[in-house]
């Protein structure tokens, strides 16, 4: 069998150690191809537990989150406490390439399995660590479920709409999704590195960090401004929401007004036109009011006119109208919706796997990617308990020969080559990107040593570099804090790709490049005349990936939007937010999902190109790869008919868990799962008297009077500071954590600061400024940032350096205006 009827890891071997946080990790890369050996206690590993249940039958083949995260993986019973099983896991790492792991932090080492001394067994190891903090610092034993990771990490902050508490998804799993898409970027670069030094290394992850990474503007506006962000912020200039109801539910649709706006909003107009409906709308003089100085009035006439005219219609019918011309509107779609969506339908999305223990087929979420060559793929269902130990046990007394000994041994272009300080030290990108999904790409290559040259315009400008906030408030494109964040270490240069001498320098640059990255609007590249086959024929080793929102081809492959339509077309903001309340707010969500996946086909497709010596091409869905995040509940409407919805802050196994008031207009997250933690929270609340109420004293009497039991609890919150009620719980070993906002996170937080995450950088323009770096650590290759570029700061260096154009051949290029 062949790497691409496997998948472009077939070589490696990961020991998945993970609970339920870090899954989703080994599932990404068992997709891609790698043999990932889920090792479970006897008694099965705690996600077997997790809810929701097929036919709701609690039972530990019957979890849906289990079945969502483990397919493709293969099952093996060991119990680390007892010493024979201990040597079993030893023998195992010997031939491993990957252990992933997230126990608390040191208890691995406890059992004489941490990194030194798996190390001394397989020096070539990498051992991936995912916790809530990261395995040092003075949060590194706190306990956080995925309220409390987003309440510390500043999504929460922004998440919701005004009336009520700051939201966090029902879904209660997305920090475990952030964290491990980087665990398994980490993962990839750490054996990258072992390719040049022979050496593996201790991957430490934090689930803090990696959901920092998934928030926009929040940081960057303490940044730039001093200001921290409130809930009712949009990154868009309207004081409009973002949500509107129609006949069967909500849509997103965002309006904007000045100069262009008619213009820009064409389609919806024509529509409104064709119709015969919305004349208060079609008589507004659009390109005058300027959203600055626009009366309540003049607002509240666009709001009125606008739900007068959705009230009409369904989400199905505006989505049809929004498709046909060509506006971006956009349902919030629920569970049941998006299992018939008619794009991913035509895209053959979805996939059946065959559970005869259940006596059924059950449908998922199918690759994350199309390739032409080795896609991502669901081979086989996720395994029964132990279902897989006699026949890796078998491998064993086989001695399996792991890719720590065979690799380099299948491929021509796979020769040792000396250490590099960096990873991706060497690799040659070409970044036609703009905006959140294109930098969130091609920053992890370029801060692991990557040289990316950023292609954009000085007169189309990035749309990143325009959405704020900007230095001071200055509304200039070289003073974002945003951009500034997420452009570190990249190369910039100014190209008029309308012009057909610029498309010439394009193939230029392509021919130099080993990957080509864009996110286009489907179809882009190819009518430019820089799609694959025309790359392929100056390139033939080239890798290229194209990330649009909802992928090259289908009914509705040419419609836009950014990470807001798409949270709401995915189904995100329909789990946000209290039941009967109007969808909750999330940003742009999607924006972080869809780079975590392009990272980690990237740099699994140069693993299999130096083994092959082979490029290829990615046709990646930023809709496609939000599925993944949401797979759960996707299972529970696919086997129980069940559509999920909005809880609120609550969830089923869980009293009191919820996002509580504090003094100063605050919030602190607070989640008891357990007795024990129940006794440890009226513990460490003084034990008032209605804590000893019979009604509390079991979950299913607290759930029953949970709406006073919230209550109860917010009159001690109320009294203190959000960071006094996270600490004095959580000493108590109850999880609770203070909703931060930028402030926080940049200038106060402990944990941070002794992680050293924010690197403090110049800016010719911005001056002292932060950056982030990745929820990741490398050891053997520390992150270290360079500011962002202007626009075409680079463009003479480059067209010298990398294209070797003359410096008549660039003055000529720069008089004819092809270098903007």
């Amino acid at each position: 069998m062949t790497d691409s009827d496997t998948g472009m890891l077939a070589p490696y071997r990961v020991l998945d150690l993970t609970d339920e946080t870090g899954q989703p990790c080994g599932k990404l890369l068992a997709d891609l191809g790698a043999d990932v050996i889920k090792i479970e206690p006897p008694g099965g590993d705690p996600a077997r537990r997790r809810g929701p249940f097929v036919d709701d039958e609690p039972d530990l083949e019957r979890s849906l989150y289990w079945l969502a995260y483990n397919a493709n993986k293969r099952s093996l019973t060991l119990d680390l406490g007892a010493a024979t099983d201990r040597a079993r896991f030893k023998r195992l790492a010997a031939s491993a390439d990957v252990v992933i792991e997230s126990f608390a932090p040191g208890r691995l080492a406890a059992l004489g399995l941490g990194y030194a001394a798996l190390a001394t067994i397989n020096p070539g190891l990498v051992l991936v660590s995912i916790s809530p903090f990261g395995q040092h610092g003075p949060y590194r034993d706190y306990k956080a479920p995925d309220i409390v990771i987003w309440a510390m990490s500043g999504l929460m902050s922004i998440a919701g709409e005004t009336e009520g508490p700051p939201a966090h998804l029902s879904d209660n799993a997305q920090s475990y999704m952030a964290v491990s898409g980087d665990a398994a970027i980490g993962a990839l670069l750490a054996l990258e590195q072992r390719r040049q030094t022979g050496h593996g290394q201790h991957v430490d992850v934090s689930m803090q960090e990696a959901v920092i990474r998934s928030t926009f503007q929040i940081t960057a506006s303490w940044d730039m401004l001093g200001r921290n962000l409130p809930r009712d912020n949009r990154p868009v200039t309207t004081k409009l929401q973002w949500m509107w109801p129609c006949r069967d539910g909500h849509v997103l649709w965002i309006f904007s007004v000045g100069p262009g706006a008619r213009d820009r909003k064409a389609g919806f107009f024509t529509w409104l036109q064709e119709t015969g409906q919305g004349a208060a709308l079609l008589e507004m003089d659009w390109d005058r009011l300027q959203p600055d100085t626009m009366s309540t009035a003049e607002w509240n006439a666009i709001s009125n006119a606008t739900r007068q005219l959705f009230s009409n219609f369904t989400k199905a019918e505006l989505y049809e109208a929004a498709i046909t011309h060509r506006f971006t509107l956009y349902p919030s779609a629920t569970m049941d919706e998006t299992l018939a969506n008619q794009q991913l339908l035509a895209r053959g999305f979805w996939q059946d796997l065959e559970h005869p223990q259940l006596g059924r087929t059950v449908r998922y979420p199918g690759a994350f990617a199309k390739a032409t060559l080795t896609p991502p793929r669901v081979r086989r269902r996720a395994p029964l308990l132990g279902e897989h130990s006699r026949e890796i046990l078998a491998e064993l007394d086989a001695s399996h020969a792991g890719a720590a000994q065979a690799e380099g041994s299948t491929g021509p272009d796979d020769q040792p080559e000396p250490a590099q300080s960096k990873p991706l030290a060497g690799l040659r990108v070409v970044d036609f990107s703009w905006f959140m999904v294109g930098p969130m790409t091609t920053k992890a290559l370029a801060d692991y040593g990557a040289d990316v040259v950023h292609v954009e315009s000085s007169t189309r400008i990035d749309a990143q570099r325009t959405s704020g906030p900007f230095k001071d408030g200055e509304r200039d494109p070289e003073r974002c804090g945003d951009y500034a964040q997420v452009r570190t270490n990249q190369r910039s240069i100014t190209l008029d790709l309308k012009h057909p001498t610029g498309i010439g320098v394009a193939k230029r640059l392509a021919a130099w490049a080993d990957i080509v990255f864009d996110n286009f609007a489907a179809g882009t590249m190819q009518r430019l005349g820089l799609g694959y086959e025309a790359l392929r024929a100056i390139n033939p080793r080239i890798i290229v990936l194209s990330s649009c929102g909802q992928g090259q081809d289908g009914p509705h492959a040419g419609s836009k939007g950014g990470g807001g339509h798409y949270a709401a077309l995915s189904g995100f903001n329909e789990l946000a937010g209290s039941p009967g309340a109007e969808p909750g707010y999330l940003s742009t969500y999607t924006d972080f999902i869809a780079p975590r996946f392009n990272v980690s086909l990237l740099l699994a497709a140069l693993d299999y190109r130096r083994r092959s010596g082979m490029g290829q091409f990615f046709d990646v869905s930023q809709y496609e790869t939000a599925m993944h995040w949401l797979a759960p509940s996707l299972l529970d409407y696919a086997v129980n008919g069940r559509v999920a919805g909005r809880h609120g802050n609550h969830q089923a196994l869980a009293a009191p868990h919820g996002a509580y008031r504090c003094r100063a207009g605050r919030w602190c997250a607070i989640a008891v799962r357990s007795e024990r933690e129940w006794q440890a929270f009226r513990s460490a609340i003084g034990n008032p008297s209605w804590a000893s109420e019979a009604r509390f004293a079991s979950l299913e009497g607290r759930k029953q009077h949970e709406g006073e039991l919230d209550s109860r609890v917010e009159q001690w919150t109320l009294e203190r500071e959000s960071q006094q009620v996270m600490q004095t719980l959580q000493v108590a070993g109850v999880p609770a954590g203070a909703v931060q906002r930028g402030e926080e996170l940049l200038e106060h937080d402990p944990q941070i600061k002794h992680r050293g995450f924010w690197q403090t950088l110049d800016h010719p323009v911005l001056g002292r400024h932060h950056v982030p770096q990745h929820a990741f650590r490398l050891p053997d290759a520390p992150c270290e940032l360079r500011r962002s570029r202007l626009i075409g700061e680079d463009t003479h260096e480059v067209l010298r350096e990398v294209v070797g154009m003359s410096e008549e051949e660039i003055a000529d290029l720069a008089i004819a205006g092809i270098l903007q």
